[in-house]
């Protein structure tokens, strides 16, 4: 999917509590084990000791708003998405984001895709500026808070650990003809493509072994996703789940540097930023991938905040931006996947000044 030069990130942000847990504190009581500890890769994982998800999504959000610049005014569609508790039942957090940051007006509504929703609701922000200029803008946010008893951040699925906060990205198309006040300001990147594939088989691993429950938190007392992780390989074994996200992540790669009308070896595609899962199963599914189809350098900023759900991928492009040496003109992928299953990857530029 090709986006071109003109829609453009005009900021991202990520918002963390000040609280964590270390590892070392995490092994001593008994909440993860020491042989994991170093397929983890972790060194701490932020914990929010009051602030909900959609909570720490308005602050990740104000502060986009408030870095671009921008009138909320501006911002005519509200995305939000998440992959735990919100902090009430049956009640719309993307309406709370779009109300607590002064866009009451907005359309706004939820994008559910595991863990890969924070990439999936920025392709679909695009694609609705693409068919709607008249939004203006879109704000797209990400919050979650893996508490217990219902969720063990340390113990609830092999090889990642869970951190809590929030993300933002605002979204908007570049009118040169546009001389008000909010787009003043330089962009972070333009959005030049997205590639997107999904194995939806795979949703089996998620419930292999249980029946549909009646409520939530039926079959255990905490969300426990190894247990049918476990029951699905011991049926259909873990070389068929490794050959489809192999297959996947190499062609969201190759066919998102295809749209954006690039070479796999372009010099100017500087990095590809990873999602935040534990360094053994990047080790084990990611980067052997990466070593065939790409020179660029693979970037991990998941140490002090392990995996954020659907945050990775929002977190990850306010991260590239602080942390490396991208120039304009330099060209950057940020990849994401969710269970069960979709891969994505974005390919973003960093615009050239004046442009």
């Amino acid at each position: 999917m090709k986006f071109g030069n003109n829609l453009r990130i005009k900021t991202a942000t990520s918002w963390l509590p000040p609280d964590c847990e270390t590892v070392e504190d995490a092994v001593a009581a008994g909440k993860l084990a020491a042989s994991d500890v170093e397929r983890l890769g972790l060194t701490q994982l932020p914990v929010s000791s009051g602030w909900s998800g959609p909570e720490m999504a308005v602050a990740a959000a104000r502060d986009a708003i408030s870095r671009a610049g921008w009138s909320p005014s501006k911002v005519g569609l509200v995305l939000h998405t998440w992959i735990y508790h919100q902090g009430h039942d049956m009640w719309s957090p993307p309406h709370y984001v779009a109300n607590e940051v002064g866009t009451p007006d907005a359309l706004s509504y939820a994008v559910q895709q595991g863990c890969n929703g924070g990439a999936m609701a920025l392709q679909v922000a695009a694609m609705n500026l693409a068919a709607d200029p008249g939004l203006g803008a879109a704000l797209i946010t990400t919050g979650d808070r893996f508490l217990p008893p219902g969720f063990d951040r340390w113990a609830c699925d092999y090889g990642l650990g869970f951190g809590d906060g929030g993300s933002a990205v605002l979204l908007h198309h570049n009118d040169h003809h546009d001389d008000s006040e909010s787009d003043a300001g330089p962009d972070d990147y333009a959005l030049v493509s997205m590639a997107t594939e999904t194995a939806a088989e795979l949703e089996l691993m998620l419930r292999h072994g249980d029946d549909f429950s009646p409520t939530p938190l039926w079959h255990n007392e905490y969300i426990d996703l190894r247990r049918p992780k476990k029951s699905y390989m011991a049926v259909h074994g873990k070389e068929k789940f490794s050959q489809i996200a192999s297959r996947s992540i190499r062609n969201v790669i190759v066919d998102s540097v295809h749209d954006a009308g690039l070479q796999l070896d372009d010099p100017r595609i500087k990095y590809i930023a990873l999602p935040r899962l534990g360094t053994g199963l990047l080790d084990g599914i990611y980067m052997p991938v990466l070593g065939e189809v790409l020179k660029a350098e693979a970037l991990w900023f998941g140490a002090v905040t392990g995996h954020m759900g659907c945050g990775d991928f929002l977190a990850n492009l306010a991260d590239l931006r602080d942390q490396m040496p991208l120039e304009p003109g330099d060209f950057a992928l940020v990849i994401s996947g969710g269970a069960a299953w979709t891969w994505a990857c974005a390919v973003v530029q960093v615009p050239e000044r004046g442009v």
